[in-house]
């Protein structure tokens, strides 16, 4: 059952930081119990099932496969991350609040004020799109890798009886999902190596900024990512988001002024790749 906490922005930034002072937000104790671990198995195999429906010969009949499949899984992480013990252990965990796949989560969408999002990740949508022009071979191709991995992660739960290594496998089982998915999406990046040695123009100030603020959600991303006009519209959302930040407490993050902001903008934009 979904929870709709309705706490008003401010008060959900004083309750956070009160309840990590006083350690009251953590994963909790009490363990999955095993009829809840049997669900999240029962769903891993339906998933593989849907997967394999992908080697149908009907054109129509794998594009219809491929899109349940990914709605299966958005579903899955949404039962996996309800489970006991898998709250958010600090305003720094993305993974956990992503607005666009919170839809009303432990704490709600108003989660999303705990951390700075961008570059079109959700903002409070109800799910993450079919990553475009996604055919069913390549869908299944990457998904199968996916899937092996989530058959043992599952195993190793299932057998594990120790409650707090339980939620530590479980937790793995949810991030590592997080990560495949947003890379099938083109996210990938968000755990690459880019830094602000490794940007154009490293001693500039721009991208000092960059890797300094971005820097604090994801790796600092790469400008050719966007065209000019496409990161205008990106660093828009950051600067309407941080402005909501701005008046909550215990955010946990660094916030630009606007001539900074300004400046990461110029700079993304001088070495952003070519319009089409």
């Amino acid at each position: 059952m979904r929870a709709n906490h309705l706490f008003s922005r401010t008060a959900l930034g004083l309750w956070c930081a009160g309840a990590l002072a006083l350690g009251m937000w953590s994963p909790g104790a009490v363990p999955q119990s095993n009829d809840q671990v049997q669900e999240l198995q029962a769903q891993v195999d339906a998933l593989n099932q849907e997967l394999a429906r992908l080697k149908a010969r009907d054109p129509a009949a794998q594009r219809q496969a491929m899109e349940n499949h990914w709605s299966m899984m958005q579903d899955h992480m949404q039962s996996t991350r309800q489970m006991s013990g898998m709250g958010v252990r600090n305003c720094g965990d993305r993974m956990m609040i992503d607005p666009g796949m919170v839809d009303g989560g432990m704490m709600g969408a108003r989660m999303m004020n705990c951390t700075m999002m961008g570059h079109g990740i959700g903002m409070g949508a109800p799910g993450w799109a079919l990553p475009s022009g996604m055919a069913p071979d390549a869908y299944r191709q990457q998904m199968e890798g996916h899937m092996q991995r989530m058959r043992s992660q599952m195993s190793r739960i299932s057998a594990e009886t120790n409650p707090g290594k339980r939620q530590a496998l479980m937790r793995e089982h949810y991030e590592t999902m997080y990560r495949d998915m947003q890379t099938m999406r083109g996210l990938g990046w968000m755990w690459g190596t880019v830094g602000a040695a490794s940007l154009p123009d490293p001693d500039s100030a721009g991208a000092k900024l960059v890797s300094q603020y971005c820097g604090q959600c994801h790796v600092p991303p790469s400008p050719s990512l966007h065209t000019r006009s496409e990161w205008s519209q990106v660093t828009q959302r950051m600067r309407a988001h941080i402005g909501e930040q701005a008046g909550t407490a215990g955010a946990g993050v660094l916030v630009p002024r606007t001539a900074e902001l300004d400046a990461v903008t110029d700079y993304l934009g001088e070495h952003a790749k070519a319009e089409h």
